[in-house]
Formats: C-alpha cells, structure tokens, sequence
C-alpha cells in the first residue's frame, strides 16, 4: 500500500510520547457516528481499544486518562468492575467472562500512534 493510501485510511491519534509510560491516554470521539478510544503505553507500544464496556456499554473510566487498575497491570471498568488484559483486551474477571473489548489496530510511524480511519465507528 502506498503512503498516500495508507495516511487515507488511517489517522494519526497522538503522538507516542504524549502517553507516559505504562500509563494511558483517553480520546475523544471524532464526530457523533464514532465512540472514543483510549490507549495504553507499554514502552514503544500503544495498545488502542474502543471504549466501550463489552458488559453494559459504558465507558470504562472513573476520569479522564484513567483506565488501569490500581497496580496499573489491567484495565477496569469502573461502572462494573470488569477487568481486561492490557496486550488483547480480554476479560480476566468481573461480569464480562467470555467478553473483550473492541481492539484498535494501532501502529507506530514514525513516533505517530496511527490508527484506522473509522475507529470506534458506531453501527
């Protein structure tokens, strides 16, 4: 795929360093056809997620930018409890089992944490 095609498709969410370290960073929807996402820095990686509860469709956060556990090892939903893992977003406890959150593909270009066009497209 061409750069042009691929910058079509995809858009820059932030830029790697905005998000510390092991910490995360919650987005704002695009426009009202699309929920937020959030992500979560481990080193050069960003982990993106739509945030969406898969058990209720809450968002997860208790405040802005705050989406991990305690330990900062899981993601929480504040409203319920349930708790994902950071790299695939499955449920590991709480009323969700079964359930995961909705992945982002998200890639780092050149320090840019691009993800898909249409993320957290509703419907």
């Amino acid at each position: 795929m061409s750069n042009d095609a691929h910058s079509r498709q995809h858009r820059v969410l932030c830029r790697i360093e905005d998000i510390p370290d092991g910490k995360t960073r919650g987005f704002a929807p695009i426009d009202r056809s699309h929920r937020g996402v959030f992500a979560i820095r481990r080193g050069q990686h960003a982990f993106v997620y739509v945030n969406q509860c898969p058990h209720a469709g809450a968002e997860l956060e208790y405040a802005q930018d705050r989406f991990l556990s305690a330990d900062g090892l899981g993601i929480i939903c504040f409203a319920h409890n349930a708790q994902f893992d950071v790299e695939t977003g499955s449920c590991i406890g709480g009323p969700c089992a079964g359930q995961a959150l909705l992945a982002v593909a998200g890639n780092i270009v050149d320090g840019a944490v691009m993800i898909p066009t249409d993320a957290g497209r509703i419907g």
